[in-house]
């Protein structure tokens, strides 16, 4: 299962840099890093880790399919001839219980796999060094595995589904025009809002659950009477399938504007 959700916290465990007069313990770098003053090293250390997660970061596929999600430490070293070595991964498991040991410990390794795998992949690195001579450094990395549960409407691989656009070449498309369709045949302009002389856009955005809910509806206009009927035409959307990311329902955001302009 491809990327998506990673939190990134990089610890070292030794002291990483000794300074006097002179410098006496250089922090180790990868090649990439090389070239930049001394004081940027550990920030483009911290950088490239986390990139090379980003990259890499793979959701293990049993334990996507079973709503499972993890933090996972990964204990490391940078040898003096710059390998990543002794790679050690604990994941805890959250937000389940299991009842049997053995069930636990099977998903515990499915994380714990993974996270090993993205840093025994990191590029070898030019080890630290204390008076010129190269030593080990120990590195943790925690790695947060969370499933998403909200997204925005062009992070989802399948929007939310009308009837009308369930067999649609292109659903995104489909489910646009659909609610532009839907503005025009419940449009109705507030006769307040004409005694008043009150024209103007109104954004209007709203999610759509992976329940199959209308919720949180939020408007921005110059007028209430105008964000009022806003709200009137959108709630009246018919009911749809949720959205779809790697076949998992989530909830999405979805947001338009609606002009309300008097005839001159």
């Amino acid at each position: 299962m491809k990327k998506f959700t990673f939190i990134f916290f990089l610890f070292i465990i030794n002291n990483y840099a000794q300074k006097s007069d002179e410098l006496t313990e250089s922090f180790p770098i990868f090649p990439v890093c090389e070239l930049l003053p001394y004081k940027f090293h550990k920030d483009c250390f911290n950088e490239t880790i986390d990139k090379h997660i980003q990259k890499n970061f793979i959701y293990p596929k049993q334990a996507w399919e079973n709503d499972l999600e993890a933090i996972v430490k990964v204990k490391f070293e940078i040898d003096p001839n710059g390998s990543i070595s002794n790679v050690i991964s604990n994941s805890n498991i959250v937000g389940v219980s299991f009842f049997e040991r053995e069930s636990l410990n099977l998903a515990k390794k499915l994380f714990n796999d993974a996270a090993s795998k993205l840093i025994q992949t990191l590029p070898n690195a030019i080890p630290a060094k204390k008076n010129n001579i190269a030593f080990k450094k120990t590195f943790l990395v925690s790695i947060k595995y969370q499933i998403p549960r909200k997204l925005g409407f062009d992070d989802v691989e399948t929007p939310p589904l009308f009837d009308d656009c369930v067999e649609s070449e292109n659903e995104k498309l489909c489910f646009i025009k659909f609610i532009d369709n839907h503005i025009s045949k419940n449009f109705k302009y507030p006769k307040r809002a004409i005694k008043k002389g009150e024209e103007g856009d109104v954004f209007i955005q709203f999610d759509m659950t992976s329940d199959g809910l209308y919720t949180n509806f939020t408007t921005i206009g110059e007028s209430k009477i105008l964000e009022d009927e806003a709200y009137r035409i959108l709630i009246k959307l018919p009911d749809f399938e949720p959205a779809k990311y790697k076949e998992k329902y989530v909830t999405t955001t979805y947001g338009t504007t609606i002009s309300f302009k008097l005839n001159q």
